[in-house]
């Protein structure tokens, strides 16, 4: 029979193998974002693929969608099984091992650091239907509210013009953005979100380095994600270039600037949504986005 002596030394050496263990499994899991956060950041395909799994899952950080992305290509939709539960839906049984390993905040707010944990896609679960936000077309009743809230988000002034080609336009000269209401709401709503993200960018002329054609991907990655998320027809991004807009970079800037262009989708994002759905917003809490 063992002594209490050697039972206490196997505990240590259990615990010093587990801790050892879970170093190397976060270890791995970093080389895994950043090879992905690379990947996303240098091929077209990827990229437009991430910025479609990004707008459709805005709360989710950059570093988790791009690890999803890798673990489970063909994601659409994508939380923690605590989001999953507010949904109304449960995490199957059979999926509970197969889920993308990512970091998660601790539960307890009072404790710092991430924690490793699991994304599953909603086609890993079951239960109750999940709410589909209305799409947004030119004859939808909605269109105008929504193309009003936007407004809103401009950090310029705004104007019109009916001599400008396109239905928006950031005119950093002047700090305004020109509107052509001769064209149909769903083409300035797109337009009109791109440039608002062009106005952030040169934040009234505080950017000194700011040059339109260096910020175009990023302005139209951010326009995308707003069009996206409410539904509104847009094309993803021309990514041709990105590879060169990110050379250089090393994986943690790219996900810092990614996440920058996130930070400013959803900012845009949430001011609609507090507009068009005040009270959807007063019963969302921070323990349903804190947790994803």
């Amino acid at each position: 029979m063992p002594s209490i002596s050697e039972i206490l030394k196997g505990k240590t050496a259990r615990d010093e193998a587990r801790v050892t263990e879970l170093r190397a499994e976060r270890e791995s899991l970093s080389y895994m974002r950043d090879g992905a956060l690379e990947e996303i950041t240098t091929k077209p395909d990827r990229y437009r693929q991430y910025l479609a799994l990004q707008a459709d899952n805005i709360r989710c950080s950059v570093g988790n969608v791009a690890l999803t992305i890798v673990q489970m290509p063909e994601a659409t939709r994508i939380g923690t099984t605590d989001f999953w539960h507010d949904q109304g839906r449960y995490v199957l049984d059979e999926a509970m091992n197969n889920g993308a390993k990512v970091y998660l905040p601790p539960r307890d707010p009072k404790r710092r650091g991430y924690f490793m944990g699991y994304y599953y896609d909603v086609s890993q679960t079951s239960g109750r239907p999940l709410r589909e936000a209305e799409v947004l077309t030119d004859k939808s009743p909605r269109m105008m509210a929504a193309l009003t809230a936007l407004m809103d988000q401009s950090p310029v002034a705004l104007a019109e013009d009916k001599e400008i080609s396109s239905p928006a336009f950031y005119d950093e000269a002047s700090y305004t953005i020109y509107i052509n209401p001769d064209q149909k709401p769903s083409a300035v709503f797109a337009a009109l979100a791109t440039e608002i993200a062009y106005a952030r960018a040169h934040e009234r002329g505080y950017n000194k380095g700011y040059k339109r054609e260096l910020y175009k991907l990023d302005a139209e990655s951010v326009g995308y994600m707003v069009c996206r998320r409410f539904g509104v027809e847009c094309s993803p991004p021309d990514a041709k270039y990105v590879n060169i807009l990110y050379d250089g970079y090393p994986a943690v800037n790219r996900g810092e600037a990614l996440e920058q262009l996130r930070g400013t989708a959803r900012k845009i994002g949430d001011g609609l949504d507090q507009k068009l759905n005040p009270r959807q917003q007063e019963r969302k809490t921070s323990r349903q986005y804190g947790r994803r």
